[in-house]
């Protein structure tokens, strides 16, 4: 093997080359800007070495601690900004927010979403306009929302009965599993209309987008190195990754087309259809194409089940830490719901409380604490800083929420704090944006909403909660996962005790 190590050696020292020539013009760009502080870069790597040892959201909040709000990081050729405060994510996401209205789409983003389609990744522009304004009028406007409130209580409904055989029997609930498979019903269902063959094919290889959207490689942290993109394995897996989605998504379209020929202009409105709809009329300035289609319901799935089953599962573990806060709950949920067997979408108009847990956890675990990041479209001033053009820009939200300058007992999981506030989460309160603000606010906030506040209200109202006999509350495991949503590493595993309802 020995004859290999020549080739082994000019092959590193290419590749030393190529980025460091990379990174040498770019620093020759930058020469008279005022960009913001930060630690000093090492050669090829940048900084990504301040980022070992723990998560990017907890890392890059110890560096913004020692920096400052406004935080310039070099990883990899890429430099990354990180806003940390109320007045640098206002200029970010409303002020300037057209100049951060786009993107950045590695290598490996571009093979997952076909090009950049769909709504989540797109760039700024007219395609992404027009793909919004589906979303936001077809296929997310609280109508449509509403439309699908059978479906939210049918699955409801099944997880109880699922939850009462496995308490029954004396199982402990692996809160993550089920959750998980709630999200998954409902979002299936309210996309394509029905429950799909091979659920757990599918749902892998859609955690498999998610776990190749998120993370650190070197070909996403270089792309501008062609060797790189070469030899990557990461973009393999993409492109073997979309490929089986796209498959699948192909053989839910035929069998849509199938109803729709077989049943007329009976079929129900799900999502699919909706899109079917607008690509069949060809009405619009932009055609939406088949691949078009199956990216935007690509995001639904990877959106709308990751993010609710993730919010549940932090809320019922923040409630059995905190014995007051879910005596509350659940007390007022009972009073309300006294003598119901089953639990309707309509009497969560009448909670309070509720909503303030929901809100609390939002604040303590966005979901995306990262948000999305956006891309610098043209190079800007930022609270005194500038921005160069073509910079990643990311919104710490996960500190921002943690901040004692916005936030009395931060660390503390406390719903009463909202009791008296008029903070909210629509896109105007920037100490609390777990859906981001401006132009690309997450337009499903609605859909999700709807689906976390009644499964809430439902474990709360059906069930009593405890953990196995040699735990104690402040001994559950609150750790995260890495990923681009923060799920809890260790599932939440309960027992589930019955709750009979008092006659009315």
């Amino acid at each position: 093997m020995d004859f290999l190590l020549p080739y082994t050696l000019i092959f590193f020292s290419i590749i030393i080359l190529l980025l460091s020539t990379s990174l040498l013009k770019q620093r020759t760009a930058f020469k008279n800007l005022r960009l913001p502080p930060g630690p000093w870069p090492l050669p090829i790597i940048g900084n990504l070495h301040c980022l070992i040892g723990s998560l990017p959201h907890r890392a890059l909040q110890d560096l913004s601690q020692q920096y400052g709000s406004l935080l310039l990081l070099q990883l990899g050729e890429t430099p990354t900004v990180i806003a940390s405060s109320i007045e640098a994510s206002r200029e970010i996401l409303t002020t300037h927010d057209v100049k951060f209205a786009s993107r950045p789409i590695g290598p490996t983003i571009r093979i997952l979403t076909g090009g950049g389609k769909g709504i989540a990744f797109s760039s700024y522009g007219e395609y992404w306009r027009h793909v919004r304004k589906i979303c936001i009028v077809e296929l997310l406007s609280n109508k449509r929302v509403q439309s699908f409130r059978p479906i939210r209580e049918e699955e409801v409904n099944n997880l109880v009965r699922n939850i009462y055989a496995s308490a029954s029997s004396g199982q402990f609930i692996n809160l993550h599993e089920v959750l998980t498979m709630l999200a998954n019903d409902i979002t299936v269902k309210t996309v394509i209309g029905s429950k799909c063959k091979d659920p757990d094919v599918f749902v892998k290889e859609l955690d498999n987008i998610v776990k190749l959207a998120s993370g650190f490689s070197l070909v996403d942290l270089y792309p501008s190195s062609w060797l790189l993109r070469l030899i990557s394995k990461r973009l393999d897996d993409a492109k073997r990754c979309r490929e089986k989605v796209y498959q699948f998504f192909d053989g839910i379209i035929r069998q849509q087309r199938e109803r729709k020929s077989t049943r007329g202009d009976g079929v129900g409105e799900d999502l699919l259809s909706v899109l079917l709809r607008i690509h069949d009329e060809d009405t619009e300035q932009i055609p939406l194409d088949i691949d078009d289609i199956k990216a935007i319901i690509s995001d639904m799935f990877t959106g709308g089940s990751e993010t609710m089953s993730t919010t549940l599962e932090w809320a019922m573990t923040e409630l059995i830490r905190n014995h007051r806060v879910m005596r509350k709950a659940q007390t007022e949920v009972r009073e309300l719901l006294k003598g119901c067997t089953t639990v309707s979408e309509s009497d969560l108009v009448r909670l309070n409380y509720l909503h303030l847990v929901i809100k609390e956890t939002l604040r303590l675990h966005p979901p995306l604490p990262l948000l999305v990041p956006r891309q610098c479209r043209e190079t800007c001033r930022i609270i005194g800083y500038d921005i160069p053009k073509g910079a990643t820009v990311i919104v710490n939200m996960w500190a921002i929420g943690r901040d004692p300058q916005y936030w009395e007992d931060p660390e503390e999981f406390k719903p009463e704090r909202f009791a008296t506030s008029n903070v909210d989460f629509r896109g105007t309160d920037f100490q609390f944006l777990p859906f981001g603000s401006g132009r690309r606010m997450c337009p499903g906030m609605s859909f999700g909403l709807a689906n976390v506040e009644l499964a809430l209200m439902t474990l709360l109202y059906h069930f009593d909660w405890k953990l196995p006999g040699d735990v104690k509350p402040e001994d559950v495991e609150m750790s995260e996962a890495p990923g681009i949503t923060v799920r809890k590493k260790t599932p939440l595993l309960l027992h589930a005790v019955r709750h009979e309802p008092d006659s009315a």
